[in-house]
């Protein structure tokens, strides 16, 4: 297959073009300006990667809901990768904002809101081939153990939004203290997510729905848009076909919910639900 059929995969999540979109330093100062007053900044040291995190809590809980990020801003244009995947709609925060849970967290993904300094082993194919790979995960986990630790919490509660959501199911399937997981608008399935797009596959990555075994006890929600373009229901109906077991993981397909859109003003009702084993 020519390289050049590499490209669009990489740019369906998502392409903004570089004329009218925020510098870095905007898209940061956007995000602790709507986390004003309710979350707390911070960069966590994993091994590899410095990552950027908010979170409140009122005090030790035993349940830590943690948010993270989708892929952010991965490409500038069909043929040209960004130099910062820094989120330009960081949907996964407003989420975590909507939340009432007495801890809750966001985590956003390897090289994201960070600077010079904070840019540790930061490289395009973090954000590109590599996003979902065993580098990330791993310093994911990393990181959800420091803010286990910081929130005094002995389990967790994982929602991640699109790429976010590969990356929660991906941690989910390689922890004990996972007690639910909720996706939103996920590529849980890779390999027929790049199907469905006839591009190629992104074999430097990890395959939620490879993990069946090891995600079929976790409870869990998925939550696909009806409307969405980019990640469209039959994405999250492959996996959940692929799970051993479906007593624990319930589909919801959305009415008027895209990819981003719609997410917001329905995630107060979607946030009352706790997934749990039938």
């Amino acid at each position: 297959m020519p390289k050049c059929r590499l490209l669009p995969l990489l740019a369906i999540l998502p392409v903004l073009a570089a004329c009218g979109t925020p510098a870095p330093a905007e898209r940061k100062a956007n995000v602790e300006t709507l986390a004003t007053g309710t979350m707390t900044p911070a960069y966590l040291q994993t091994r590899q990667f410095d990552l950027y995190s908010l979170s409140r809590t009122s005090g030790p809980q035993d349940l830590l809901v943690v948010y993270i990020e989708g892929d952010g801003l991965a490409w500038r244009r069909i043929d040209e990768a960004s130099p910062d995947p820094t989120p330009v709609t960081p949907t996964a925060l407003r989420l975590a904002l909507a939340d009432s849970a007495p801890a809750v967290a966001y985590l956003a993904r390897p090289c994201q809101f960070t600077d010079e300094a904070r840019r540790r082993n930061c490289r395009t194919a973090l954000w590109t081939s590599h996003r979902y790979g065993e580098d990330v995960v791993a310093a994911t986990g990393e990181a959800l153990d420091m803010l286990k630790r910081r929130a005094g919490a002995q389990r967790l509660g994982l929602v991640g939004f699109s790429g976010g959501g590969a990356i929660a199911a991906l941690v989910a399937a390689q922890r004990d203290d996972v007690v639910w997981l909720k996706t939103v608008a996920a590529p849980l399935d890779t390999s027929a997510f790049t199907g469905h797009h006839g591009v190629t596959p992104l074999v430097s990555s990890l395959n939620p729905a490879d993990m069946g075994t090891a995600l079929g006890d976790v409870p869990q929600h998925h939550y696909a848009g009806a409307d969405d373009k980019i990640v469209p229901p039959s994405i999250a109906q492959s996996y959940m076909a692929r799970l051993p077991s479906r007593r624990c993981a319930v589909l919801h397909v959305v009415a008027g919910a895209g990819h981003h859109e719609g997410w917001e003003k329905n995630w107060p009702v979607f946030n009352t639900d706790t997934p749990a084993c039938r």
